[in-house]
């Protein structure tokens, strides 16, 4: 029987890497044409809908971890130099948790993209710069 490997540590630790400021995450927009079904039916209506954006990170050219929204919650997934996957999870948003490790699972990882955005994206830096032309307004 083999055994299941638990990804929450590893995701913990990723997330306190980002929180120390020891990862460098970057913005890359999704390859292909993006169409659901929503933006099908907003592009009839000569609305156009973003392509998704997923934030990633390369550790020493080794693996890259790619951390994404999705419909129903958050998604880290990790590569390997070839690109290979070598594990996806996704934490699912609800309104009331079955079981305190999936509710924890989501937080982690929306807290992981929240951070891995603000980084790719220099939030912090903007807000500063809009707030210091704010204060010459």
């Amino acid at each position: 029987m083999q055994a299941t490997v638990e990804y929450e540590p590893f995701v913990r630790k990723i997330l306190q890497k980002s929180e120390q400021g020891r990862l460098d995450w970057e913005k890359r927009e999704l390859p292909g044409t993006y169409m659901d079904g929503v933006s099908a039916a907003l592009a009839g209506l000569g609305i156009q809908r973003q392509r998704p954006v997923v934030f990633v990170c390369t550790i020493e050219g080794q693996y890259t971890f790619q951390s994404q929204r999705t419909d129903q919650g958050y998604q880290l997934r990790m590569l390997d130099s070839d690109g290979n996957e070598i594990f996806s999870i996704t934490g699912e948003q609800a309104v009331v948790y079955d079981d305190p490790k999936k509710e924890e699972l989501f937080t982690m990882l929306r807290d992981l993209y929240e951070l891995a955005r603000r980084k790719a994206l220099k939030v912090d830096e903007k807000i500063a710069t809009a707030a210091g032309l704010l204060d010459k307004v």
